[in-house]
C-alpha cells in the first residue's frame, strides 16, 4: 500500500516537459525564417520584437486559445516579421507557463477556477543583404608585373 502511494505521488509531482515547434528554417527568400542563434549571412537588423498570447486552460488541461509554442510563433511572431518586412528573426527565445501535474488535476477537480496560461517569444528581426556576399568586387584589377 505503501508503495502504492509512493509511486501515485512520484509520478504526480513529476515535471519533465519538452515542448516542440516546427519551424521555417531556409534563408532562401521564399518565406520567413527562425533561428535560435546567429545567422552567417549578412543582414540588417530591423529591431527587437516580443509577442505575447495569452489565455486558459479549462479542466487543467485544454488550451482554448492555443498558448503553445508553436501558436506563439505561427499565429503572434510570424505576423509581426512580416509586418515590420523582415526576412526572418534571430536569437528567438520562448518562455511558456507550465504547470505540474498535480496542478492540472486541481485545475479539473476546481473546474470553475481555470488557470491562466501564455507564451511569449522574443526575437531581433532581422532584412537579408541578398547579393551583397556573392557580388565580386567591380573595381578593375591590375596585370601582374613581371620582375628580372
Amino acid at each position: 500500500m505503501r508503495l502504492l502511494l509512493v509511486l501515485s505521488l512520484a509520478a504526480l509531482t513529476g515535471c519533465t516537459v519538452i515542448n516542440t515547434a516546427a519551424v521555417p528554417s531556409d534563408r532562401s527568400g521564399q518565406d520567413i525564417f527562425v533561428s535560435a542563434g546567429d545567422i552567417p549571412e549578412p543582414y540588417e537588423s530591423l529591431g527587437m520584437v516580443q509577442a505575447t498570447r495569452s489565455g486558459v486552460l479549462l479542466f487543467g488541461f485544454i488550451d482554448v486559445v492555443g498558448t503553445d509554442i508553436q501558436a506563439g510563433l505561427a499565429e503572434v511572431l510570424i505576423p509581426q516579421i512580416r509586418e515590420m518586412g523582415g526576412d526572418g528573426a534571430i536569437n528567438v527565445r520562448f518562455r511558456q507557463t507550465q504547470y505540474l501535474p498535480v496542478q492540472q488535476v486541481l485545475g479539473a477537480i476546481f473546474f470553475f477556477a481555470p488557470l491562466p496560461t501564455s507564451v511569449t517569444v522574443t526575437a531581433e528581426v532581422v532584412k537579408l543583404r541578398r547579393g551583397s556576399a556573392e557580388r565580386p568586387d567591380q573595381s578593375p584589377v591590375a596585370p601582374p608585373v613581371a620582375a628580372r
